[in-house]
């Protein structure tokens, strides 16, 4: 992805969707990918760090910042789809945990700035309305590039409508949204 550069340290925090519009062979080669861009990104004690969250009717922080790729692995393959798409709730606990370097988890952003890649195939639909879900995913993406935290977001099998949201109002710009046919 642009924007990673050549750094040698960061600290990354994947935010993977499993709501229930994801079936479960497309969620296995979601698991595939997520775990391929471990192996190429190469975390490592001193190097990058990654954590992960997901999200369905509600999201979780399914594993802190860490160095250790099969831990992170683990977190990915734990993944359990169904349920409606909060996005909200997944971007928020990923940018909470990107905004604490006090926690041993993550570190100082000038030492390893804040990245943050998300993979979705839907417009989010929880909480409250349609309209309010996205409102609110807006607002906590906004929230996480106004500290620092640039977002990066892949649309799988997205509508037009859903490509558009995604790209103007999550992602930290058009260079930082990628479209996807299928999973």
């Amino acid at each position: 992805l642009p924007g990673f550069g050549c750094r040698e340290t960061l600290d990354l925090m994947l935010v993977l969707d499993r709501s229930g519009s994801i079936s479960s062979s497309e969620l296995t080669t979601l698991k595939d990918a997520a775990k391929a861009f471990v192996d190429a990104l190469g975390p490592s004690g001193d190097g990058a760090h990654m954590g992960q969250t997901s999200f369905s009717t509600s999201g979780t922080l399914d594993l802190h910042l860490s160095g250790d790729a099969g831990t992170i692995k683990a977190a990915i393959d734990a993944l359990v789809g169904g349920g409606s798409t909060n996005l909200m709730e997944g971007i928020s606990l990923a940018s909470g945990e990107l905004a604490n370097p006090g926690d041993g988890d993550d570190r100082p952003d000038g030492d390893s700035p804040d990245f943050m890649v998300i993979i979705t195939d839907g417009s989010p639909n929880e909480p409250g309305t349609a309209a309010e879900a996205r409102a609110a995913a807006t607002a906590a993406a906004d929230a996480a590039k106004a500290a620092g935290i640039e977002i990066f977001v892949v649309g799988v099998g997205t509508t037009a409508g859903t490509a558009d949201y995604l790209e103007m109002n999550i992602a930290s710009g058009a260079d930082h949204y990628f479209d996807a046919s299928d999973f």
